[in-house]
C-alpha cells in the first residue's frame, strides 16, 4: 500500500502498482482505511462502564485511571489464579507485532489461559500440512494461465478480488471456470458451470473425482511414483466412492461428477482455488486433504498454472517462538496453562470451574475480535459476558456488541 501523509495525518491509501499480486488495486475495505482511521465515531479515550452490563453506558476516564484499574484487577487475579484470566482475539489487526506478537508475550508472562484460535481456518491449514507438509500453494498471478479453474467453496467476487481478476483473465484466454458450492453465489453465476453439492459433502465429491480418475487411468503415474506416498491406501478409499454413490451423497447428477473429473484429468493446467467455508464443518480438514490430493494424482503441479491454493499466509517463514515467546509461560515447557477453545467461549464463561475445566474465568481481555457478535451460540456468549463478577477489558476502534459488556474500554490503534 501507499499512504499519503499530510502534517502527520494519513489522508489517503492507494495500492502499490509495483506489487505483483494486487497490481495497485485495493479492495473496498482497505481503500477506505483512512476514512475509518479518522471516522468521527472512533473511540479516542478510555471508557469506564456505568450501569448494567450490556447497556453500553460509559464515562470517559484518563489512561492512568484505566491502566491503574486494569493493573489492580488483573494483578489480584494473577497473584492467586492466573489461569482465571483469558485472552480473546482472532483477526482484526493482522500484523505480526500488532496482532499477536506483543499480546501473547504479555499473557504468557502473566500465566493466563491460552486461547485455541480455530474459528476460521484451522481445519484447512491442518489438512494441507498433513497432505503437503505446509499450506503454501500456487502463486495468485499464475491462475491467469490456467485452462481449467475449480472455484471450490469460494465467492471471490466478494472476498478475493485479486484472484477473481486473474480468473477473469484466464476466462478471456479460453479457460473454463467451474464453481463447486452449495450456494449459487454471484461468482457461481459468472462461471461456465455451477455444481451445487450439499453442504459438508465436499470430501465425498473429491473422492468421487478420484474414483473416475483412477478407473479411467487419468493419472500421472510418474509424478505419483516420484512425489507422493500412500497411493494404494488412497485408491482403496476412493474405490468405495463410485459416481452413483457420490451423486446420492452430494445431491447431484452422477454425470456432473464424471464429466468434471474427465475434464480435470485431461487438463494439465488445471487449478483449484479453495476457500474456508467448505472446511468449517465436521470432517472439513479431511475434505481439504481429499481435494488437495487431486492435483498430485494428475500431475497438475508440474505446471505453474496447475495445482491448488487455499492461503498464502505462510509465504514468508516466521520464527513463531521468537515472536510469541512461549518460554515466558510459568512452567515452560513441561507444565503449561490450560487451553480454552474460542468456539466455546460462551460455555467457558458460564462454567463454575472444577478439577477438569480448571478455575472459573474471572477476567477476559478482548482485542481484535467481537465475540458477542461472532462467536458460536451467541446467547450463551452474551450471558457469559453479562456476569457481574467477570472483569472485562475490550480494545476497540468503535463501540460494538462486546464493548457494551466491558468494564473498561481502551481505544485501539489503527495500524494495519
Amino acid at each position: 500500500m501507499r499512504v499519503t501523509v499530510e502534517n502527520g495525518k494519513a489522508i489517503k491509501v492507494t495500492g502499490d502498482p509495483d506489487h505483483p499480486p494486487t497490481q495497485g488495486v485495493l479492495c473496498t475495505k482497505v481503500s477506505r482505511y483512512a476514512d475509518r482511521v479518522h471516522h468521527p465515531d472512533r473511540l479516542t479515550v478510555p471508557l469506564k462502564r456505568i450501569g448494567a452490563k450490556g447497556e453500553g453506558h460509559f464515562v470517559p476516564i484518563s489512561w492512568d485511571e484505566a491502566f491503574d484499574e486494569i493493573g489492580r484487577r488483573l494483578g489480584e487475579i494473577a497473584a492467586r489464579t492466573p489461569e482465571a484470566i483469558v485472552p480473546y482475539s482472532y483477526a482484526g489487526t493482522m500484523g505480526l507485532v500488532q496482532g499477536e506478537g506483543i499480546a501473547q508475550r504479555f499473557f504468557h508472562k502473566l500465566g493466563a489461559s491460552r486461547l485455541e484460535r480455530t474459528i476460521c481456518a484451522a481445519a484447512g491449514a491442518a489438512g494441507l500440512r498433513y497432505t503437503y507438509g505446509g499450506s503454501l500453494g500456487m502463486h495468485l498471478e499464475h491462475f491467469e494461465e490456467s485452462e481449467l479453474i475449480l472455484i471450490w467453496g469460494a465467492n471471490p467476487i466478494a472476498s478475493s478480488l485479486h484472484f477473481w481478476t486473474r480468473a477473469q483473465e484466464a476466462k478471456r484466454r479460453g479457460a473454463r471456470l467451474v464453481a463447486i458450492d452449495p450456494y449459487r453465489s454471484l461468482t457461481a453465476e459468472k462461471c461456465h458451470q455451477h455444481i451445487a453439492l450439499k453442504p459438508g459433502t465436499d470430501g465425498a465429491f473429491a473422492l468421487g473425482m478420484m474414483h473416475v480418475l483412477m478407473t479411467e487411468d487419468l493419472l500421472d503415474h510418474d509424478y505419483i511414483a516420484s512425489h507422493t506416498l500412500g497411493f494404494d491406501a488412497l485408491k482403496e478409499r476412493a474405490m468405495s466412492y463410485p459416481p452413483e454413490r457420490v451423486a446420492q451423497i452430494c445431491g447431484i447428477d452422477a454425470s456432473e461428477l464424471i464429466d468434471l473429473a474427465r475434464r480435470y484429468g485431461a487438463t494439465r493446467k488445471a487449478s483449484i482455488r479453495l476457500n474456508y467455508g467448505m472446511q468449517r464443518v465436521r470432517g472439513g480438514g479431511n475434505a481439504v486433504r481429499a481435494i488437495a490430493s487431486l492435483p498430485a494424482l494428475t500431475g497438475a503441479w508440474r505446471d505453474r498454472a496447475g495445482g491448488l491454493l487455499l492461503s498464502s499466509s505462510e509465504s514468508a517463514p516466521v520464527n513463531q517462538a521468537a515472536l510469541l515467546r512461549p518460554d515466558l509461560m510459568p512452567g515452560w515447557p513441561h507444565k503449561l496453562p490450560r487451553i480454552i477453545n474460542m468456539n466455546v467461549i460462551g460455555d467457558a464463561l458460564l462454567h463454575p470451574g472444577d478439577a477438569t475445566f480448571g478455575p472459573k474465568v474471572e477476567a477476559v481481555i478482548v482485542y481484535n475480535s467481537n465475540p458477542v457478535a461472532v462467536a458460536p451460540d451467541s446467547s450463551k456468549v452474551a450471558a457469559g459476558f453479562a456476569r457481574d463478577d467477570l472483569f472485562t477489558v475490550v480494545l476497540e476502534h468503535f463501540k460494538t456488541d462486546t464493548v457494551d459488556f466491558a468494564d473498561i474500554v481502551l481505544p485501539a490503534g489503527a495500524a494495519p
